[in-house]
């Protein structure tokens, strides 16, 4: 059965900077506990995170997570050009499993050095490789020359802009299989609505996981639904979601917004970061005729 990852307090921050309550927190990791979840994302690890859930450190963690009886794993997520050592110790001494290490495919060398490191340290670590429509023929030479690829826990490629079909999964799929990665995940965001489906064709895949956020939560056009491909697999039931989207997130829905929209559209149709499209004061047909290819 494919696993599943909740990056909510992760990803879904960039909605709302990453400003979620304590209390959010807590009752977003209990849903997942109660749901099934396999990885928990508590936030990022970035040295220069402004918001505790930016750069959420062991100390921030431990009054708030209770590991008793539940098999959930504890992940963070750092940005390679934010990595910091210093804020790793040793996983002995971490209430953190594991890491998924984020870099765009022009920094793949930089994702290596830092996932092989952070293996060493002792964590589980997930390479997560964004924007992959970008990736090319060197890119991959790079990776399948990489001695150590069997120390990931998985490769994790990302559709960071929203740009993919169906139909392109298993093409991305099989190329990391044919350079010899075992176990092979997605990460998807929902600018042409196609998050599910893509989701969909990876399990078909094989995909060892997939990823998603409560209520979509995400900037731009958001991510896959969590409280959907649950009860898709029908592995849990998603009624703890439910629950936690009615009390805690749309209140932060109403305030800070996402899912489908025009711009969203555009970011994904023009293969552009959604920064470009976001909050622009241009008409939506000057967007369309002045941003991205």
């Amino acid at each position: 059965m494919v696993k599943i990852l909740d990056c909510t307090i992760r990803d879904g921050g960039y909605a709302n900077e990453w400003t979620f309550s304590d209390e959010c927190f807590v009752q977003t990791f209990i849903a997942a506990q109660k749901s099934g979840i396999d990885y928990f994302e508590a936030g990022y690890r970035n040295k220069n995170g402004k918001t505790k859930y930016n750069c959420i450190l062991d100390k921030d963690i431990e009054p708030l997570v209770e590991r008793k009886n539940t098999d959930i794993k504890l992940f963070v997520m750092v940005n390679d050009l934010e990595y910091d050592p210093s804020l790793f110790p040793m996983a002995e001494r971490s209430l953190v499993d594991g890491v998924r290490v984020a870099c765009h495919v022009s920094e793949l060398e930089l994702g290596i050095h830092i996932s092989e490191e952070l293996y060493d340290k002792g964590y589980e670590v997930f390479l997560n490789i964004m924007n992959i429509p970008q990736i090319s023929r060197e890119h991959f030479d790079i990776l399948a020359k990489w001695g150590r690829k069997c120390i990931l826990t998985s490769v994790c490629f990302a559709d960071s802009y929203g740009v993919l079909f169906p139909k392109d999964i298993p093409e991305y799929y099989n190329k990391f299989k044919d350079l010899g990665f075992e176990n092979i995940s997605l990460h998807t965001h929902n600018n042409l609505q196609m998050a599910f489906a893509n989701t969909l064709a990876a399990i078909d895949c094989g995909a060892y996981c997939v990823d998603g956020t409560v209520y979509g939560m995400g900037r731009g056009g958001g991510n896959l639904p969590l409280e959907l491909i649950i009860g898709y697999l029908k592995k849990h039931s998603p009624e703890f979601y439910i629950d936690l989207i009615e009390k805690y997130y749309l209140p932060i829905y109403k305030k800070h917004d996402w899912g489908y929209s025009v711009p969203a559209l555009i970011s994904a149709l023009k293969d552009v970061h959604p920064n470009k499209t976001h909050d622009n004061e241009m008409s939506f047909v000057e967007m369309w005729h002045t941003i991205g290819r």
